[in-house]
């Protein structure tokens, strides 16, 4: 679809009271979402997207995701549910992993993987399903350390939470990148409430890393490796 240049045709002044008006109409959350969708569907990149409205790239994905897999109720941001006072979050340490039990939710997470810890601790505390002092517990980091993390992610993404030291580089078959975006998927999902199957998660991730020609399979071997099928009543295998 060609997008004709448009800017010299705009008024700013009209711009501001219809942009005033329709902010109160659906809301100003919804209005902006709507808006980072269209500039999607036209044709431009969603790194200038995500600069543009303060997005990290990720996020612009998982909102286009949203919106085309659950229609106009893709717009509505579902991190926003009101939660008790007192979140039923429990965090124990098992033998060789740790347990976070959100509401109806539990996910295992090996100690070996700082990784995965990492990205479902940063990813979840974002969503304001953890406090900053849980992300903090899960990773045995002070909150102020625990923050400047949560700052790289959002400077960065998921990318910003990878230890570049050489050693962790060899440690999987998937690269540290892919698997990153594999933990973000999912937590994303299980932060909005989204039933999803190991070949969504495929689907994603062959669409971020069209070269790698990642198998399900190895989506499948990487989500029971990390524990995701602990997140009871989300991760279903699709026949």
């Amino acid at each position: 679809m060609h997008c004709p240049q448009l800017p010299a045709q705009q008024s700013l002044v009209l711009g501001e009271r219809r942009f005033a008006r329709a902010a109160q109409a659906l809301g100003q959350d919804v209005l902006l979402r709507l808006i980072i969708f269209v500039l999607y569907v036209l044709g431009f990149p969603r790194e200038l997207i995500a600069r543009l409205f303060g997005y990290q790239v990720p996020g612009v994905k998982t909102l286009v995701d949203r919106v085309f897999s659950q229609g106009l109720e893709g717009f509505v941001d579902h991190r926003k549910i009101k939660f008790p006072e007192e979140k039923p979050v429990i965090i124990t340490q098992e033998e060789n992993y740790k347990q976070i039990h959100l509401l109806d939710k539990v996910i295992a997470i090996p100690d070996h993987d700082r990784l995965s810890q990492k990205v479902i601790s940063v990813t979840l505390t974002e969503a304001g399903l953890l406090s900053n002092a849980e992300g903090a517990q899960i990773l045995g980091y002070t909150p102020q350390a625990f923050g400047r993390l949560r700052e790289r992610y959002r400077q960065k993404g998921s990318a910003g939470l990878i230890d570049r030291r050489q050693g962790q580089k060899g440690d999987y078959k998937v690269t540290p990148e892919v698997k990153a975006e594999l933990i973000y998927q999912v937590c994303t999902r299980v932060a909005e409430g989204v039933p999803f199957s190991s070949e969504d998660i495929w689907a994603a991730l062959n669409e971020r890393f069209p070269e790698k020609k990642i198998s399900p399979r190895t989506v499948r071997y990487h989500l029971n490796r990390l524990g995701f099928p602990q997140v009871k009543g989300r991760l279903v295998k699709k026949n």
